[in-house]
């Protein structure tokens, strides 16, 4: 076109290119704080050119599309940095309150324990027949076993609010699958081959990355379709579909919350990291249940040392003493996908091997197979088999199982339920067995009286617990503390042997006989207990280097005033009760408190390192997509001085025509 026409189709081109230019500019404007909005700017062209006269003359411009300001490679590290952080950030958050709790407790609970045992214990041991100081042990033994109590509940809440927030994660997750396979539907049907729907890509890009926010994932682009992956490949959007997820109980633990595929129940939490709910996991599997092992850990040892001193001692009523303490049992937990009609239960045998890991074992027709599920290394087993019921032992565990198909598996967890279901037992004073069972004394009783009349030099040992005789003299038949007497059948100097039988006061009836090298050693006589626990024996030893016939000596039960036993049990507080003799009570938890903390500082300088590295990744992606007010203002007057001179040109070009019409009409 060509002539006055021309100059002002020109001009309305340009007019109205200017126009929309204004447009896209002020919708940046007004989008500046909107989030994942990506800067658009117009494309621009001369339109074709017309020949008139010989001349090519220009026929103004187009906008031929509007464009968003983009980098997929930016916008792909965005998504990864936001599952970090906010992996890390759940992951920090779970464990300073874990630390917290862990923290405020340790004062509590090593307090109890001093208390207990230096308060109510030690008091004991120095007043065996004080009835005050017995009640104050048995106040402080329910005050450790509350204290103790609490901290598991406390650590089970933890579990049930992971539990909650996994749910919650979920119900996020599918919502956003949702709307953006929604959006790739609705871009796939507007992108046209030179328009995209700017706004629509925003949103879905944007959705991904509260997607990112609460999972890691990658992402596929498949034409105008962006196809959404876990980071181990599970499919969660592809193209109009999308795929759910949903919350499933564990195969062996129904009180643990899994994640799982809607369609077909496969639990997928193992393969799943980053994001809120890859931290949830994290925390879950590598912080918050091996901190429950190990307390339950701790509580277990306690219950157990304590119980098996206190049945080696006398009560006041001259009986052998009862359980002080009761812990959680083994958990022995079923795969729901076993069949057949397997009976288990499980008991801590050693609370000193437990290692506070939990275990796998399977049976696989013929035998059974363990396997540690914090390391994957298989462990040491042994079974045998009586009546039916099979008995596998390992890591101070003993399980008993009946009716098992092969195939099927089973998880053991020794010291999940140790802290929580701990609990004192003892509230008459009288039952704390305080006193050693036997006294050992020179001479023989007489009418109920020791009379010493002993010529040698011999001596019979205070005694102590022994599990095992070891080859020494067996004493059984009669029941602990049932008084006996050792009496020498011969004499002798050093150099010599001289025999001796055990009896009971008043009684010819021969329990055990045997003889001691003079000048040596000794030889050990060992009682059995009949009771189990504690099982094994008390062990005394007979010494000397002169001995006379008829010599006798005494083991008479421990009486009120014997506080033996008491300073034993006293003395497990600083004994190596756990970790096979190379920890103590004390030191396991101070273990456990500095382990929790340490995770709590790896936890936030991995949110410290993932915080810089995303704020890198948005300032880049900001560089790129983000509106500069500077930018935008300087561009709003660029657009509207060109519409202005469109303008212009068109008034011209108006004022030419109506001069041509006047001189056409003069004419």
């Amino acid at each position: 076109m060509s002539g006055v026409s021309g100059l002002v189709s020109n001009a309305l081109t340009g007019l109205e290119a200017a126009l929309n230019a204004l447009q896209v500019t002020g919708n940046n404007i007004s989008n500046v704080n909107t989030p994942g909005y990506s800067r658009e700017q117009v494309v621009q062209t001369t339109q074709p050119a017309s020949t008139y006269g010989g001349l090519y003359l220009g026929n103004g411009t187009d906008l031929t599309t509007v464009t968003r300001s983009y980098s997929n490679y930016v916008q792909t590290q965005v998504w990864s940095t936001t599952s970090s952080l906010s992996g890390a950030s759940t992951l920090n958050s779970e464990l300073q309150s874990l630390v917290n709790l862990v923290s405020g407790n340790q004062s509590g609970l090593s307090t109890s324990i001093n208390q207990f045992f230096a308060s109510g214990v030690a008091q004991v041991a120095a007043n065996p027949s004080d009835i005050p100081s017995r009640q104050a042990l048995i106040s402080q033994a329910q005050t450790l076993a509350q204290t103790l109590g609490n901290a598991g509940a406390q650590l089970q809440a933890e579990s049930s609010g992971v539990n909650q927030q996994i749910g919650q994660s979920i119900v996020s997750i599918n919502s956003l699958t949702q709307q953006i396979a929604q959006l790739n539907v609705q871009i796939n049907s507007m992108t046209s081959s030179n328009n995209n729907p700017n706004t629509l890509l925003d949103q879905r890009d944007q959705l991904i990355t509260q997607l990112s926010g609460q999972l890691g994932v990658s992402v596929l682009q498949q034409g105008n379709s962006l196809n959404v992956f876990t980071n181990s490949g599970q499919v969660l959007v592809a193209g109009s579909q999308s795929y759910a997820l949903t919350t499933a109980s564990n195969p062996y633990d129904p009180s643990q919350t899994e994640v799982a595929y809607a369609s077909n129940g496969a639990i997928l939490s193992q393969s799943l990291q980053g994001g809120a709910l890859g931290g949830l996991l994290q925390f879950r599997s590598q912080v918050l249940q091996p901190a429950q092992d190990n307390l339950g850990r701790i509580a277990d040892a306690l219950a157990q040392a304590m119980n098996q001193q206190q049945a080696q001692g006398l009560d006041l009523n001259g009986k052998l003493g009862s359980a002080m303490f009761a812990s959680g049992p083994v958990q022995v937990l079923a795969n729901s996908a076993n069949t057949g009609t397997a009976s288990v239960s499980g008991t801590i045998v050693s609370a000193n091997q437990l290692s506070g890991d939990n275990y796998q074992i399977k049976f696989d027709g013929t035998s059974w197979s363990a396997t540690d599920l914090t390391t994957g290394q298989a462990t040491s087993l042994t079974q045998s088999t009586s009546g039916g019921v099979t008995t596998l032992s390992f890591a101070g565990v003993q399980v008993a199982v009946s009716g098992a198909a092969a195939g099927n598996t089973f998880e053991v967890l020794p010291t999940r339920l140790g802290a929580v279901n701990f609990r004192s037992l003892l509230t008459d004073p009288k039952s704390i067995a305080a006193a050693a069972p036997y006294v050992s004394s020179a001479g023989q009783m007489v009418s109920g009286s020791l009379q010493d009349n002993n010529l040698g030099n011999l001596a019979l040992s205070g005694g102590q617990y022994a599990s095992g005789s070891a080859g020494a003299i067996v004493v059984s038949g009669v029941s602990v503390p049932t008084a006996l007497q050792i009496t020498l059948s011969s004499g002798g100097t050093s150099g010599s042997s001289v025999g001796f039988i055990v009896t009971q006061p008043g009684s010819s009836t021969v329990l055990a006989s045997g003889s001691v090298s003079l000048g040596g050693s000794g030889t050990t006589i060992d009682v059995a207990y009949g009771s189990n626990p504690p099982g094994g024996y008390w062990s005394v030893n007979l010494s000397g280097n002169v001995a006379v016939s008829g010599d006798a000596f005494s083991l008479s039960p421990g009486g009120p005033g014997n506080g033996g036993n008491a300073s034993a049990m006293a003395a497990l507080q600083s004994a190596d009760t756990l970790s096979n003799g190379t920890l103590s009570l004390q030191g396991a938890y101070t273990q456990l408190v500095g382990q929790v903390a340490s995770q709590g500082n790896q936890a936030q300088s991995a949110l410290s390192a993932a915080t810089a590295v995303a704020q890198q990744a948005g300032s880049a992606q900001q560089s790129v997509s983000g509106v500069n007010l500077d930018q935008e203002a300087a561009r709003l007057m660029q657009y509207q001085q060109a519409y202005q001179a469109a303008a212009t040109a068109i008034q011209i070009g108006g004022s030419l025509f109506q001069s041509l019409i006047t001189a056409v009409q003069s004419a």
